[in-house]
């Protein structure tokens, strides 16, 4: 049942006013099953149970409302009152889809999955709305990762619905089928459906997400294109349209799929951080900044988008909020070793050489082996006077690099020109050769 439906959800308010001032308003068997099933689908148990009360109150022998109470108590999970009350029902030899549903429910839930389905299937059989027994098959076939009868129950709820395709079964679907590696037979599916909705921009995404699977990047493009034009604001294939042109160094169009794939409806700080690295190959700096912030706003846990905002920030010279940056991330534990030199970098820029050099030898704890950062920081400790500190580090360091002295000379070309420093490397290099 489709709750969007909004007399169905009229009826439910007007039920929940009459309660609140007190009044016990008449309502007949149908209408009081219509909103037992908006409580139950919503999850809206306690409400449920209130209103079944005042159901059975009002038509005690109806027995749409012993069935509600089964599903009830199977939706909270007391499977035991369940049970008790559909071994009464059976004794009195009550019988209906829906209790065969309740039944194979609570076997299913005890691990008994066969018996449970063989009372499915006589259900489908007997249901007035076979469709919602099939999702329960379906169900029962996914929990057991049964991923090939999940795709048959699948292919006949496609094949039964009279009216436009229903979504979620397309998704499991797809699910599927890609579990079990059938591309091949997921492309002639989808593409089979098409014929009957060749409008349905979902069928045309999935043709593309399975082209992608095969490596064939040509034919996927071409289908998530078909995707928006069956509809120009089914956002998710513009995404990959973008993807796909990244990959491919087509930044321009990469950019422009991208800005198509922004939904105000499910806003993404994913696809604004795409457009940020973007805007930054394209060497718009500014505009990239724009676009990390929003995606900041937007979801604030993006993998490296403080690393990358801290890089504009430096780019633009603006190394406070840099420094803010590059704090949180070394907070997260989350950098490389380049991101250690760019961090130091900030640093120089305002004037904390203190402070670098800690996160230089910060740096070398988390990166042992970085030969690159055991050489700054001897030029650094050299720069505050702290030549013996220097000496050990390029004494450690030469142990692992025998090249070290020389590109210490190149990274640092004045350095040696000092007596003092020129008198450091020629003692360390006496005692490398001893």
């Amino acid at each position: 049942m489709r709750f969007e439906d909004q007399d169905t959800y009229t009826l439910v308010r007007q039920f929940e006013q009459a309660l609140s001032e007190g009044r016990q308003p008449y309502y007949d068997v149908e209408d009081l099953e219509l909103i037992l099933e908006y409580y139950l689908e919503t999850g809206s148990f306690a409400q449920m149970r209130s209103a079944l009360a005042l159901a059975q109150e009002i038509h005690p022998l109806a027995f749409v409302f012993k069935v509600k109470e089964v599903q009830l108590d199977i939706a909270t999970k007391d499977y035991t009152k369940a049970q008790a009350k559909l071994n009464h029902l059976e004794g009195l030899n009550m019988r209906s889809a829906e209790l065969l549903i309740a039944r194979a429910t609570i076997l299913i839930h005890q691990g008994n999955n066969e018996a449970g389905l063989k009372i499915l299937d006589k259900a489908f059989n007997d249901a007035e709305d076979p469709v919602d027994v099939l999702q329960l098959i379906i169900d029962a076939h996914l929990s057991q990762g049964d991923y090939p009868r999940s795709i048959e129950a699948l292919l006949k709820w496609c094949e039964m619905e009279e009216d436009a395709l229903e979504e979620s079964a397309l998704y499991q679907l797809a699910m599927c089928l890609d579990f079990t590696n059938e591309y091949d037979r997921a492309l002639d599916i989808f593409t089979s459906l098409t014929t009957r909705e060749p409008y349905n921009p979902l069928l045309w995404y999935q043709i593309g997400a399975f082209y992608l699977r095969k490596n064939k990047e040509d034919k996927a493009l071409q289908a998530f294109e078909w995707a928006t034009l069956a509809d120009e604001n089914y956002h998710p294939a513009y995404f990959e349209q973008g993807r796909i042109h990244e990959r491919n160094e087509r930044l321009y169009d990469a950019l422009n799929a991208y800005r198509q794939s922004i939904s105000e409806e499910v806003p993404s700080g994913y696809i604004h951080f795409r457009i940020g690295l973007l805007e930054l190959e394209l060497d718009a700096p500014k505009e990239a900044l724009r676009q990390f912030n929003t995606a900041i706003a937007l979801e604030d846990d993006i993998d490296d988008i403080y690393l990358e905002r801290a890089g504009v920030y430096m780019e633009l010279e603006q190394y406070a909020e840099a420094l803010s940056d590059f704090r949180r991330v070394w907070l997260d534990e989350a950098y490389g070793e380049e991101d250690v030199l760019d961090y130091v970098e900030c640093l120089i820029e305002l004037d904390d050489l203190d402070e670098a050099i800690r996160i230089l030898y910060d740096g070398i704890d988390k990166f042992p082996a970085a030969l690159q950062l055991r050489l700054v920081l001897s030029g650094y400790l050299i720069a505050i006077d702290e030549l013996a500190a220097a000496e050990t580090v390029l004494s450690e360091t030469l142990r692992r690099e025998p090249k070290t002295l020389a590109l210490f000379a190149e990274y640092f070309p004045e350095l040696p020109k000092i007596p003092a420093v020129g008198a450091i490397l020629a003692s360390i290099q006496r005692e490398d050769h001893d």
